[in-house]
């Protein structure tokens, strides 16, 4: 968990306003708002019996329930929103989902925003540690190794662990003797060894985009979870204690199952979930939506990989801006910006990512200029104070 020690904060409120205001810059938008804009929820029976060992599983159960409840699984557009969630007197959490996109883009914009959050809580020394489990298919060929690995040593286990072998959650298992330090766990199978050519594109992707944004990271295949949540990518960022050990300031990955195997419906959702001590001012400051003037498009992979770059330094430069960063398609990114009536916006499409150059166009005029990307957060400040 993270406590306010850990930041350069005074209090949880204060940490929040900084979160909540980098959150909207990258488009996360408040959970009860997004439901608010849908269809009244309806009754969703839970259909399968997931068998979930994290406290942080437990809540993306809740929050998937949501998402199904107000028929995210039927809309086509993929939706970032962010949910806060009072645990206790001591401690709160704070959720990212990213809906919507079956793209290594979604956990790679959780990546980007956690790293983000960590700088402006004063958190330097943060790495990312990534693992990946694959698909369906790769992870139940990961899980059958595991187990019969796990039960040639079932006499050597301490009861806890035979315990969660003989109820069937070899995953549990694994992960407490890991806590523990056992020589069992350490010469066990890794999932990275049975990922299939999909499986090992979609790690590929979310590293790249990692890499491309300066994120320190590692390589962990001791990053799991229960087999009945996650799908793909699993993380958590770790920052180091005043003790020589690290906090988990959040962790999270792609979650697809939980929906297949709890609601029988398809529904792509990657998250985030930061869980932060209460203290002090307990609550962010009122928040007020204006619609900015600016919304940014891209198009192509090589557009997406400058994106971040692009849209940091804007947020650095104070520039509110709107995207959909998770969205393929240029004719409906230019859509949204229509809809919204947002009068300008900045297109990066392969040839301008190749020239760090980057398109501004008037929406009502039509008329477009080709600004460098250096002199972009400038000339973005001269049009919004027109």
């Amino acid at each position: 968990m993270l406590t306010i020690s850990h930041t350069n904060c005074a209090s949880t409120g204060e940490l929040l306003d900084r979160y909540l205001d980098t959150l909207e810059f990258y488009g996360f938008d408040p959970a009860d708002r997004v439901f608010k804009e849908r269809k009244p929820a309806r009754a969703v029976k839970l259909l399968g019996n997931p068998n979930l060992a994290l406290t942080t599983e437990r809540k993306l159960m809740t929050a998937t329930r949501g998402f199904v409840a107000h028929g995210f699984n039927r809309h086509s557009r993929p939706r970032f929103v962010y949910q806060l969630e009072g645990s206790s007197s001591k401690t709160s959490s704070l959720s990212l989902h990213a809906i919507g996109s079956r793209s290594a883009i979604a956990e790679s914009v959780l990546i980007a925003v956690l790293a983000t959050l960590a700088r402006e809580s004063g958190l330097s020394s943060y790495v990312m540690h990534i693992n990946s489990i694959g698909d369906r298919e790769s992870s139940a060929r990961f899980v059958r190794e595991l187990t019969s690995y796990l039960r040639a040593y079932i006499n050597d286990m301490p009861g806890y662990a035979r315990d969660d072998m003989q109820a069937g959650n070899p995953i549990r298992a694994f992960n407490r003797l890991l806590e523990k330090n056992s020589e069992i766990a350490a010469n066990a199978p890794s999932p990275m060894e049975f990922l299939n050519d999909e499986s090992r594109v979609h790690l590929r992707n979310v590293l790249e985009y990692t890499e491309h944004m300066g994120v320190p990271y590692e390589l962990d295949t001791t990053i799991l979870g229960s087999n009945d949540c996650w799908q793909h990518t699993t993380f958590e960022l770790r920052a180091p204690d005043e003790n020589g050990g690290h906090v988990v300031v959040a962790r999270g990955g792609r979650h697809n199952t939980l929906a297949q195997k709890s609601f029988r419906v398809d529904l792509p959702v990657a998250s985030a979930v930061i869980e932060h001590e209460v203290h002090g001012r307990t609550r962010p400051r009122r928040r007020s939506f204006k619609e900015p003037k600016f919304f940014f498009a891209q198009l192509g992979p090589q557009a997406k990989m400058k994106s971040f770059v692009v849209l940091e330094n804007l947020r650095s430069a104070g520039i509110p801006i709107r995207q959909q960063i998770a969205v393929e398609s240029i004719g409906s990114q230019l859509k949204q910006a229509e809809e919204k009536s947002i009068p300008y916006t900045v297109i990066i499409g392969h040839k301008e990512a190749l020239e760090d150059t980057a398109i501004v166009r008037n929406m009502h005029s039509r008329s477009q200029v080709v600004v460098p990307l250096s002199n972009l957060p400038e000339y973005l400040k001269r049009l919004r104070i027109k």
